[in-house]
């Protein structure tokens, strides 16, 4: 990394916050970073402004703060996702946004008007902004929800619309009834102009239902688009499933200049071709929910050194915005088609949204979302060049180890230096007691323990001799969290020991305590069991504790993880091996429990939702 800056800042030029960053580089290479600036509160339905900041030096600093749309008199609306775009040509610089107005209710709430599209524009490089106008004809007519970008848009430089710029946007229309959501539909489509952005027209257009009770559901929504070599458009849009896999990225191809979708090649089937954003994610680029920015380097067959498209966005797996952290810098060298599992990592903190511009062949700006114990308030810059992306080793995507069972396949990420060790005649994890643990952050329907029956087994040796030692924990922790968990703890002070067994739901909280830590560095197996409104504890098929009372549901309410050697918030982690970990849909009596310790993979194998065997890392 090089230039260092930080554009926006929480509290500052009148702002409580500010998000949704986007960059360009301007003819004469000026940079212009742009923002919503969010008045009151971080809400994404307030009084909003767009906002931006120009360097011309290179990032290290920036100018005075200027409004580019809701400076007028008495204007409070909800000015959103800034998209701007240059024209070559003529320097022109038009920006695509979003624009609805507001209201306050009795209970504290905020309801979002009708939102509608606007563009704004430069022509002397960002220094004053006009024509500020309605694009009605860009929105469906029966759209309730209408948006661009985020992020920058493009100017084709191929083929038949050579010149033309395209700006990215997104959908809802929620025809049904709550009774009825059939025709409840979203997606991304494209923008485009052929006049250097005097004009605009709607192009591409992609849709699906947003609710499903059947599949999981992968409408796109966040679009961002670079042109290939051969003249298309690659789309790479956020999933609006944040359940039910790792990756969270969909995509597909223009061959038209952004007019229609079409698929893309499918790498695992020669010949095959995909729908347009299939279902089936993007391999290798794991990302948690989030808007993730592109950008084409210079090609070959134009001057540049390589062929190669970046991706910017955070990097850690998970449903939830809470795992927007971990920013990276992936590419791609066959045109989006596969990407690296390394990458350059921005930082290991907090970051959300991100934005990128070309500066010159050597060096790329970068504006992203961070802040302390969140991931967007301020918006930092920074710069970095290709080689330091192609060149980096940091395998930003984690290993997995297989689930062979259950419907979703739910593969877990190996976190820290966690690595396989032999056991008998095959091998377990080993944990190194201090970040080393697994993570399961698919939140899929297998995993979704819920108000039934459910059984969790594993194989745990260990010779800590304080502190906690966590074998599995899903979903959340701290008191009055929905949870399950196994674990084992010695007091140093008092030498006191337990193995606890704790299942904390939505009516009760039962904990089932066996008075050993069985730290003896022998392997050991433990089944924890949740019958009615029995829980039970054995291990080694034989010592067991039982308590009574009803507990409940305790999955919580949207996206969650399960995860293995470590607490939630990852205050605790073992120190040892774990092995066959495995959860049931039911609960097991002590024969099957007994079948299963001795490593039956046939036992209940209907009910089975999870099963690590850690044979392989990949």
């Amino acid at each position: 990394m090089a230039a260092k800056s930080r554009p926006f800042a929480v509290g500052a030029d009148g702002y409580t916050c500010f998000r949704i960053p986007s960059i360009i580089t301007t003819r004469s290479g000026a940079l212009l970073a742009f923002a919503e600036g969010r008045v009151d509160t971080c809400d994404d339905i307030g009084h909003n402004d767009i906002v931006v900041k120009k360097s011309v030096d290179g990032g290290r600093t920036w100018g005075a703060l200027t409004v580019v749309a809701g400076a007028a008199a008495g204007d409070d609306d909800a000015h959103g996702n800034p998209s701007p775009v240059v024209d070559a040509v003529t320097g022109r610089i038009s920006v695509l946004y979003a624009t609805s107005d507001w209201k306050l209710k009795e209970n504290g709430t905020r309801d979002r008007g009708v939102r509608n599209l606007r563009v704004v524009s430069s022509i002397d490089e960002g220094a004053g902004w006009r024509d500020d106008r309605p694009l009605p004809h860009l929105k469906g007519d029966t759209w309730n929800w209408v948006s661009t970008g985020p992020g920058h848009g493009i100017q084709l430089t191929r083929g038949a619309h050579h010149g033309r710029l395209v700006v990215t946007g997104d959908h809802r229309d929620d025809l049904g009834t709550p009774l009825d959501a059939s025709d409840d539909i979203g997606g991304g489509q494209l923008y485009y102009s052929d006049d250097g952005g005097l004009t605009w027209n709607l192009g591409a257009r992609h849709a699906t239902s947003i609710r499903s009770t059947t599949v999981t559901v992968t409408n796109p929504g966040e679009l961002a688009v670079v042109e290939r070599t051969d003249g298309s458009l690659y789309v790479n849009a956020r999933s609006s499933a944040a359940c039910g896999y790792d990756e969270r990225r969909l995509a597909a191809l223009s061959t038209d200049g952004g007019q229609s979708f079409s698929g893309l090649s499918d790498p695992s089937v020669p010949g095959s071709v995909r729908a347009p954003f299939d279902r089936v994610p993007v391999s290798v680029l794991d990302a948690p929910p989030v808007f993730g920015s592109l950008l084409r380097l210079p090609p070959k067959d134009l001057g540049g050194t390589q062929d190669r498209i970046l991706f910017s966005a955070p990097s850690r797996s998970g449903g939830s915005v809470s795992d927007r952290q971990q920013l990276a810098i992936r590419s791609s060298g066959d045109e989006g088609t596969n990407w690296s599992a390394s990458g350059l990592l921005v930082g290991p903190d907090r970051a959300g949204y991100s934005d990128m511009s070309l500066i010159s062949a050597d060096s790329v700006a970068l504006v992203y979302e961070t802040a302390v114990n969140t991931s967007h308030g301020n918006i930092d810059f920074t710069t970095f060049s290709p080689s330091q992306v192609t060149g980096a080793t940091t395998q930003v995507r984690l290993p997995r180890t297989s689930d062979p069972v259950g419907a979703y396949r739910d593969d877990a990420a190996v976190h820290g230096g966690a690595a396989l060790t032999p056991r008998g005649s095959g091998t377990a994890i080993a944990l190194d007691g201090q970040d080393d643990h697994l993570r399961l952050s698919s939140c899929s329907p297998d995993l979704d323990l819920s108000a039934g029956d459910f059984t969790v087994t594993a194989h745990f040796r260990h010779t800590e001799s304080g502190g906690a030692q966590p074998i599995f924990w899903a979903y959340g922790n701290g008191t009055g969290a929905q949870q399950v968990f196994l674990k084992a703890e010695r007091d140093a002070a008092t030498g006191t020991e337990a193995l606890r067994g704790v299942v904390s739901g939505s009516v009760g909280y039962l904990e089932a305590r066996l008075d050993s830590s069985y730290r003896d560095g022998q392997w050991h197996h433990v089944a924890l069991v949740r019958q009615g409104e029995s829980l039970r504890l054995t291990v080694d098929g034989a010592t067991t504790a039982i308590a009574s009372g009803r507990t409940g549901d305790v999955s919580p309410d949207g996206p969650y993880d399960i995860h293995l050697g470590t607490r939630p918030d990852r205050l605790e982690h073992f120190g040892g091996a774990i092995d066959d970990v495995r959860l049931y849909n039911t609960a097991l009596d002590p024969t099957q429990i007994n079948s299963v310790r001795g490593g039956s993979l046939t036992e209940s194998e209907a009910n089975a939702r999870l099963r690590l065997g850690f044979t392989t890392l990949w």
